[in-house]
């Protein structure tokens, strides 16, 4: 039987530790390769009005953008842990980045929706391992009891590329084109290369490692059909197409093998370990929710500022970078406080500072201000640090040996499945509501209505005149618009506050030891022997 535990230790004596200048640039380069990936996130959230002018498309078809390169990114990431520990954390990482650099050269020549989302999927599918293993690198290089610290150090690092990323696009879309938003980090992306390639360790290779094919199999068809199932959903009518039904019925299918097989097999694709700890599991199920809620103003933002707001790219940009920078303060911050209040309290402050804002954002009109959206993004990217290093530290930090690759590829896997479900959702919720909100607002246009009798409002408009119709019909349009994308916010509201109830599944370090309460000694199913 191979030996599946959970170990508590991640590397050994602090002697095996780069020390000095070499410790600094791997660190730095670690996290510079994971910055240029979530650049290019944040950028392209930016540049999805331009993208959906060029390619003729409508809200929800350019919205295949981010969903095929959260596909790619979710097929990859659920294998990432095994391919680091057969080939190498860092020839892995070599590979992610190199892919990664390849594939902004073929979104930016991208002259169909098709294509753009073709590339953005293969830059998913290559790039996903940068974002568990370049966390896994930094972390591993800091002695344990500093591993919320040094998560906090590479958060910072990363949320600089958020940060610079919605201005930087805005800059780029007002001066030249949308494909310089791919093209400007190429050569980011080739230093980032160089430099992982001299100064990050090499870790062992394990050689005899199988390939379990079946639980690799079935588990990426079942995330990505169930992916495909959300992504679609809303344009087939959901359960009234059988494509939907069919690809939801699969995917469950797909899910029930993996589980039980991981479950029997003598050397499963994913260790069964993980799934006997406590924290790791509820760490998932919360990090798919997080999930599901932090990408949804990446995606909405942009496009209800320029289009109903009627901002320039620039304009929409700066006011995006206020949410990189609350991020960013929140990340040093909570660096220094990790070790004075226990995790929970710091989620709960997190959840209480993304979830007021959302409920201020779901009272906007269309005549949204540009303070309005700097405070209330600063405020939420402020608490969604508080959320991010707590939940890492109670659900990894206990993990390493063969297990703590998985763990960490695992742990990202649940949150690009939970910014899937995300996307999808909401995509669906504000087609469906403009819909009924256009509706709504329409069926009070006619003759008899007795606002229009008003002297004001004839001046204005007039239920006969065939261009006041036409201007109303506009201001119809705008305004059912802007109460979906408020139904949207406060979705998010309402889900932040669900969460706080899931915190209480998590176990603590019990008072007497010190250690985690849940972390146990090896299990093997009866079956499998």
């Amino acid at each position: 039987m191979a030996d599946d535990s959970v170990v508590i230790q991640t590397v050994g004596d602090d002697a095996e530790r780069p020390q000095g200048l070499r410790f600094v640039l791997l660190v730095f380069f670690a996290t510079l390769a994971t910055m240029a990936y979530d650049f290019t996130w944040t950028i392209v959230s930016v540049a999805l009005p331009h993208m959906q002018g060029t390619f003729s498309t409508t809200s929800d078809q350019i919205a295949w953008v981010l969903i095929a390169f959260m596909l790619g990114s979710a097929t990859a990431t659920a294998s990432a842990g095994w391919f680091s520990n057969r080939f190498g954390r860092k020839n892995l990482f070599l590979f992610a980045t190199a892919g990664y650099t390849i594939t902004l050269i073929g979104c930016g020549m991208s002259e169909t929706l098709l294509e753009a989302a073709f590339w953005r999927f293969v830059q998913g599918l290559v790039g996903a391992p940068l974002i568990p293993l370049g966390q896994t690198i930094v972390v591993d290089a800091f002695p344990k009891h500093l591993h919320g610290k040094a998560t906090s150090i590479w958060g910072v690092g990363v949320m600089l590329g958020s940060v610079a990323g919605p201005v930087g696009g805005g800059f780029l879309l007002e001066d030249f084109s949308w494909p310089w938003v791919f093209y400007v980090t190429v050569p980011v992306g080739i230093v980032a290369f160089i430099g992982t390639w001299l100064f990050v360790p090499n870790t062992p290779a394990d050689k005899t490692a199988k390939f379990d094919w079946f639980g690799f199999a079935t588990l990426v068809l079942g995330a990505g059909l169930m992916q495909l199932a959300l992504a679609r959903g809303e344009r087939e009518e959901w359960l009234d197409s059988v494509e939907v039904m069919l690809e939801f019925a699969a995917a469950i299918l797909f899910l029930y093998l993996f589980a039980v097989h991981t479950f029997f097999a003598k050397e499963p694709f994913v260790s069964r370990k993980l799934f006997v700890d406590r924290n790791f599991v509820i760490g998932m199920l919360f990090v798919g929710i997080i999930g599901s809620i932090i990408v949804l103003p990446n995606f909405l933002l942009p496009l209800m500022l320029q289009q109903i707001g009627g901002y320039p790219p620039v304009e929409t940009g700066r006011m995006m970078m206020y949410r990189g920078g609350g991020v960013l303060l929140g990340l040093i911050i909570v660096g220094q406080l990790a070790e004075r209040f226990t995790p929970k309290t710091l989620i709960v402050t997190g959840i209480a500072f993304m979830a007021v804002p959302a409920w201020f954002m779901a009272q906007w009109t269309v005549d949204v201000r540009f303070n309005d959206v700097a405070w209330t993004g600063f405020i939420q990217g402020f608490g969604g640090a508080f959320i991010w290093v707590p939940i890492s530290t109670l659900a990894l930090s206990h993990l390493g040996g063969k297990v703590q690759d998985q763990g960490y590829s695992l742990f990202y896997l649940f949150f690009e499945l939970g910014s899937s479900i995300g996307v999808a959702g909401i995509v669906g919720q504000h087609l469906r509501d403009t819909q009924i909100n256009h509706a709504a607002l329409t069926e009070h246009i006619h003759p008899f209505n007795e606002l229009f009798r008003y002297d004001a409002m004839e001046r204005m408009f007039s239920a006969s005149d065939p261009a006041s119709l036409a201007a109303i019909e506009v201001e119809i349009g705008i305004q059912s618009t802007m109460i979906a994308y408020n139904n949207a916010f406060l979705t998010t509201f309402i889900l932040m506050l669900a969460l706080i109830p899931v915190l209480y599944l998590f176990r603590t370090k019990t008072p007497a030891s010190g250690k985690e309460s849940d972390v146990s000694g090896d299990v093997e199913p009866a079956a499998a022997e």
